[in-house]
Parts: structure tokens; sequence; C-alpha cells
């Protein structure tokens, strides 16, 4: 059977005035080795469209077996309460309440899941990759690119590590689903190469 992956609640990003933005991230459902994997969990304020997705898809936030953090900013965690029985996981390890297990953060999930260091727009920057999809190997990357076409980052810690993340997804992804735009193909990007979506630049705010 194929691993499934799918945007369940789509991201978003939008100024409202000087220094000020409304914005949430993607929330993605993977499907793999009997398991049910959440990718970030939004913003604070989105349970309830989470809670409804879900529905949508035949679950409930306590069917879901494990949460992946892409990064820790708020506009991706701002949900983990929902899902209670959930293990969570991160670039440091897993916990599940109080109790951690440190680990190394390229690591196998299920059999067809996996999750590699991707460091530049945060330190602790993961991705998660999808293999044996129908569309191939998906890449689920939080904001190592925050949309298809993305050359303007408003927040990065290391552009010399984002530049790098980048062209390692870029090699490996059939298939890119970014922090808050849809799913794009990065074929057209590998061609470009030192082209726009990799020259970064901070925006001035």
């Amino acid at each position: 059977m194929n691993t499934e992956v799918k945007i369940i609640k789509p991201g978003y990003f939008k100024w409202i005035g000087k220094n000020r933005c409304k914005t949430g991230s993607n929330v993605i459902l993977i499907r793999d080795s009997g398991k049910n994997i959440l990718v970030d969990t939004g913003s604070q304020g989105e349970d309830k469209k989470i809670i409804v997705a879900l529905k949508k898809e035949k679950l409930k936030p306590e069917n879901i077996d494990i949460v992946i953090i892409t990064h820790p900013h708020a506009d991706h965690i701002g949900n983990n309460f929902l899902f209670k029985n959930a293990l969570f996981v991160d670039s440091l390890g897993e916990f599940r309440g109080d109790k951690f297990l440190l680990a190394k953060a390229e690591r196998r999930i299920t059999e067809n899941v996996s999750i590699t260091k991707t460091p530049g727009h945060a330190l602790e920057d993961i991705s998660i990759i999808a293999k044996n999809t129908k569309k191939g190997t998906i890449a689920v990357i939080g904001d190592l690119f925050w949309k298809a076409g993305d050359n303007k980052l408003i927040v990065f810690e290391s552009p010399g590590k984002l530049k790098q993340s980048r062209k390692k997804i870029l090699k490996i992804a059939d298939w890119i689903i970014p922090g808050h735009g849809k799913m794009f193909k990065p074929a057209r990007c590998r061609r470009e190469s030192g082209a726009s979506l990799l020259n970064i630049y901070i925006k001035k705010i």
C-alpha cells in the first residue's frame, strides 16, 4: 500500500500592518505502516479547523499516533494540546507527556517515513521524507520554503545553512510541501542552479 500524504489544514501568511502578520502553518496528515502521523499543528485558535479536517479523514485527535514538529515556532505548534495520545517527535528526540527520549534527528519513523536535519530558518529544523507515495518521494519541510517560488524569508537563523538545506531537499524530493503554501514540484528549481530559490535575503521589517 502506498504512503498517503495530504495537507488537511492549509497554511497561510498575510501582512496586516507594519511588523504585524497573520500566519498559520500547513497541517499535514501522513498514513504509513498503520500509523496516523501529523506534521505541525498550526497556530493557536485553529483547533476547531483541525478537528473538522480530521473528521473528513474519519479520524479524531485521539487517533493520531505521532506528531512531528518541524521546528518550534508558534505558528507550527499552536494545537499540540489536542493530541493527548500521540508520541511527539522533534529535532531532539521524542516525548510523551513529561517522558523524553533523546535521539538523533536523522532517523526512520515508520517503514517509509524518515526525518532529516534541514537547519536554516531555525537551527532546530527537520524535514520529513515520505517515500513510496503515488507521487514518488514527498518532502514536508516546514519553513525551509514558505511556498513555491519563495526567495523572501522574513526570519532565518543561518542563510548559509538554509541554502545548503534547500539544495539537499531539491536533490531528493519529487514533490515538496512547504510551511505555508501548496505542494509544488521542484524539478524547475533543480535546473535553475544558483537562481531564485537558492538566493535568499531577509525582508526589512
